[in-house]
């Protein structure tokens, strides 16, 4: 059973909580804390799942709480009355310790829905120590040549969302940082949004270039060994065009876009792992050399868990919409998902095949990079492979800088 934690100092929010959740005591354990104070000490105690808590509080306000709970595996979620539009700044630093947010009032079935996604999140990493580091992530390092065009264009009075948008999605840390803001609650949308136009548009520019400068001082302050195993600029190369072949795969401009946004982050684990645990990074592309086989079966042997579920669970506590959660985590694994639709997370692993398959033409990767023909069969799209092998075939030549 999963432990929530509810800290609010209104004590009518918290019986309204009690009242309101009361079916779900079967599949919750519940606490609930009036200061921040109380919730540190049943933390201390009890080893929860989940926090929500509000943010303005006496003596010890949610930001600051929930700064001292980053050291734990903790998914933390806003329950915040005050909209972001006013308090840009404030928005974004609580954005950096809790990804999630409800907005109080909230609407009926949203807390609920936000902390059973926040439940099954957990599911995905089985090991306490990596949902620690995660959890304490606010930003991932960014391209500096990247990072540099986008400043570049920020500063132009005349900048387009459309403009801004291209550089976004050569970023794989940028573009996810910029959909993990405008899907919090602190922009009541009513929707998810993954299309990086959209998002540029309704934040607005100035927004974006907060967002850019935070990504940007964590990445001047990091301090820590990167691994020497992976290079940056190739990673985003790689995803920038996995991305672009999986959005190939459709026909319609929404699922386009979608597709290229879970492909382009598919593989944001492997920036994680390199940049939060690069010793770890490096035993695993030991094992890939001594046995030959894959990234994530290398991962599975040294330690359980693959770069895919991490990616997902980040970007899951992010806040990012699920389709794009499900895809991180099954890329490699597609068959764990129930469906006979040919969607993002088919064409994200196809595309990622598909790639490898050009990058390595003679088949003397690592097994397992190769398409399954009956995966293929079953979700009836085999007579389009050739067509398909042809498009990435395409995108490569535009992209020599990978070679083959």
């Amino acid at each position: 059973m999963k432990k929530v934690l509810f800290v609010d100092d209104e004590p009518h929010v918290l019986e309204g909580l009690r009242h309101r959740l009361y079916g779900l005591r079967s599949r919750w354990e519940m606490f609930f804390a009036e200061s921040g104070k109380t919730a540190l000490e049943i933390l201390g105690r009890e080893q929860v799942d989940v926090i929500v808590t509000d943010m303005r509080m006496p003596q010890m306000d949610g930001t600051s709480l929930l700064k001292k709970v980053q050291e734990l595996a903790v998914v933390r979620i806003v329950l915040s009355g005050h909209g972001a539009a006013a308090e840009m700044e404030t928005a974004l630093r609580t954005v950096a310790v809790a990804p999630q947010f409800v907005t109080k009032p909230s609407e009926p079935g949203e807390i609920e829905n936000v902390v059973e996604r926040a439940c099954n999140l957990q599911l995905l990493v089985n090991d306490d120590t990596i949902k620690r580091i995660i959890g304490k992530i606010d930003n991932l390092p960014s391209s500096p040549r990247l990072y540099s065009q986008l400043v570049a264009a920020l500063s132009n009075e005349n900048a387009s969302a459309a403009e801004v948008a291209r550089i976004l999605k050569q970023d794989v840390a940028i573009c996810a940082k910029t959909l993990q803001v405008v899907n919090s609650a602190f922009f009541r949308l009513s929707r998810s949004v993954a299309n990086i136009e959209e998002a540029v548009t309704y934040l607005g520019l100035n927004t974006i270039k907060h967002i850019a400068l935070v990504a940007e001082a964590f990445q001047q302050g990091h301090g820590r060994r990167f691994s020497s195993g992976l290079s940056l600029d190739a990673l985003q190369e790689h995803a920038l065009l996995v991305g672009e072949v999986a959005s190939s795969l459709f026909a319609d401009k929404q699922t386009k876009e979608d597709a290229f946004v879970a492909g382009l982050l598919r593989d944001i684990g492997k920036l994680v792992l390199a940049v939060e645990l690069p010793e770890h990074l490096d035993k695993v592309l030991l094992e890939m050399k001594g046995s030959g086989c894959t990234m994530h079966g290398a991962e599975e042997k040294v330690w359980g868990v693959t770069h895919a579920e991490v990616g997902g669970y980040l970007l899951g506590i992010w806040g990012l919409p699920y389709p794009v959660i499900q895809t991180l985590a099954n890329h490699h694994a597609p068959r764990r998902v129930d469906t006979k639709e040919f969607g993002i997370l088919a064409a994200a692993h196809v595309a990622n095949v598909l790639v490898h398959d050009e990058l390595d033409p003679r088949g003397s990767g690592p097994p397992g990079t190769r398409l399954d023909p009956g995966y293929l069969e079953y979700l009836g799209v085999t007579g389009k492979v050739d067509t398909w092998r042809e498009t990435t075939r395409r995108h490569l030549e535009k992209r020599p800088g990978l070679g083959r």
